[in-house]
This record gives structure tokens, C-alpha cells and sequence, in this order.
């Protein structure tokens, strides 16, 4: 092997080195990326169903910025849907004034049952909660 035959497989050797390093880099950039990407925060759709046989109740839920709403009389059947981040805490809350029947809460995810709860008078009020899943 001559000179520069013995430069030139050097050349080629660190050329490939600097590809496969390269490659790696990428790989890693691209892992670091997408752990860090919102996929790991996924919203959930969260239902708020409240029924009452008095036609109305006051009512308390997690509102869509994470934090409680007042209590409001509302009519029933209620229906409330919103985006919320998976481990938020969540609550909905039910008083039936009318202090007679039947009151009922319900909160579903992404449309599926999550958390009930189910009241005849004297139980005036119900609660359902939990962290999102």
C-alpha cells in the first residue's frame, strides 16, 4: 500500500464515523422530541350529566381552565362537555332543592362511564370526582 493509498482509507474511515455519529445525533433528537411533544399531556372530552326530578339543581363542576365554578341553578337533564389534561382533578357536584325524587350525577370520558352517583330523598345532594385518567 503506497502513501496514499493509506490517506485515503483513512478519509473514507473518518468519513463514515461522522455519518453514523450524525445518525445517532438524529435519533436522539428526534426521541428527545417527541417525549417532550404535548402526546404526553393528552386531553381528555369529560361529560357532565346531572338529572333531577325537580327539574333543576345547583350545580358545581371543573370548568375547562381546571379550577370550580360557582354554583349555578341550572335545568335538568344537564349536559356539559369539555376538554380537559389527563390528571386534572375533577368534580361535579348536585343539590336537588327541591329536596323531593330523585338526583343523579354522572361524569363519562371521552364518552365512556366514568364516576356516578345516584340520590333519593332525604339525599339532597350527590358528589362525583376523581383524578382524569
Amino acid at each position: 500500500m503506497t502513501i496514499e493509498e493509506k490517506s485515503s482509507s483513512r478519509g473514507t474511515g473518518a468519513i463514515g464515523l461522522a455519518i453514523v455519529v450524525i445518525v445517532i445525533v438524529a435519533i436522539i433528537g428526534i426521541w428527545l422530541a417527541k417525549n417532550q411533544s404535548s402526546d404526553n399531556n393528552p386531553m381528555r372530552q369529560v361529560t357532565y350529566i346531572v338529572n333531577s326530578d325537580g327539574g333543576y339543581a345547583q350545580i358545581i363542576y371543573t370548568s375547562s381552565v381546571g379550577v370550580n365554578t360557582e354554583p349555578a341553578m341550572m335545568t335538568t337533564p344537564f349536559n356539559r362537555t369539555i376538554s380537559l389534561p389527563v390528571g386534572i382533578e375533577v368534580f361535579l357536584t348536585a343539590s336537588n332543592p327541591s329536596q323531593n325524587g330523585k338526583i343523579s350525577c354522572e361524569i363519562k370520558i371521552d364518552n365512556r362511564e366514568w364516576k356516578s352517583s345516584r340520590g333519593t330523598h332525604p339525599v339532597d345532594s350527590v358528589a362525583c370526582g376523581g383524578i382524569l385518567k
